[in-house]
């Protein structure tokens, strides 16, 4: 015989006695996952208005406008400021806190000039990072960021340690002028010693002549004195005595 009780000892119900009756679950209402509680949009009345005119209404944030960069600070190697003059050449700088010594003593600011301007040979190392001149039994190394002496050592010791592979960097100053800028005959460089020295003059240089060698000085670079020939002989003298002046004082006299 069927269980006439539920769980709870109550008479289940009999089909005659829900004869009549809703059933409970046609009146659950469904759910509207769509529903967001805000009144609909209505569709955009011209077909030119596109899909952010049904889009809620925000309201626009601010924005802080960027502040102005700070000066950057004086011994800065580089900038990001296009009219800071400093990623130009600069004028060889000598200073004995930043010089490492190995092998030599005693030498004269005139004698690290002539060996960074007129070198017998040169190399590059450090990745490219500094340049080694070497001029009778002195080499001098310089660092290209800001064309400061950062090293002076006998030539022995140098040599000791150079690479077997190293790039030479004797003419580098020259080959970075290129052709020149108006095409036809003739270069960037002065063609002729009375055209360098009318560059030199306009330029503010000082050449003090003398008997073999002159000098050349400059006011804005005291300290720097470079030997110039006074009766050149060399074919290549004039592009050589502008890579010299651009490696010593940091002035191109290219054009």
């Amino acid at each position: 015989m069927a269980e006439t009780t539920d769980g709870r000892g109550a008479p289940r119900p009999t089909p005659r006695a829900l004869k009549g009756r809703t059933d409970p679950a046609r009146a659950v209402r469904p759910v509207d996952w769509s529903a967001t509680g805000k009144r609909p949009v209505p569709p955009p009345s011209t077909p030119s208005a596109g899909p952010s005119a049904r889009l809620p209404r925000r309201r626009a944030e601010s924005i802080e406008p960027p502040r102005p960069l700070p000066a950057p600070p004086p011994d800065a190697v580089h900038t990001l400021r296009a009219e800071d003059p400093r990623p130009l050449p600069r004028p060889l700088r000598i200073a004995d806190a930043d010089i490492r010594t190995v092998g030599v003593s005693g030498l004269g600011t005139e004698q690290i000039v002539q060996a960074v301007a007129d070198p017998e040979d040169a190399w590059t190392a450090d990745a490219g990072a500094s340049d080694h001149f070497l001029r009778g039994e002195v080499v001098v190394q310089v660092r290209r960021a800001d064309n400061a002496v950062i090293g002076l050592f006998s030539a022995r010791y140098a040599l000791s340690v150079r690479p077997e592979e190293y790039e030479p960097a004797l003419d580098i100053a020259e080959d970075a002028a290129g052709p020149s800028v108006r095409g036809g005959r003739g270069t960037r460089h002065p063609t002729t010693r009375r055209e360098l020295l009318r560059r030199m003059e306009v330029a503010g240089f000082v050449l003090t002549p003398g008997a073999g060698h002159g000098k050349v000085t400059h006011p804005d670079h005291p300290g720097l004195v470079l030997a110039f020939a006074s009766t050149p002989s060399e074919r290549r003298f004039t592009r050589h005595a502008v890579a010299q002046i651009r490696r010593v004082f940091g002035i191109d006299l290219r054009r």
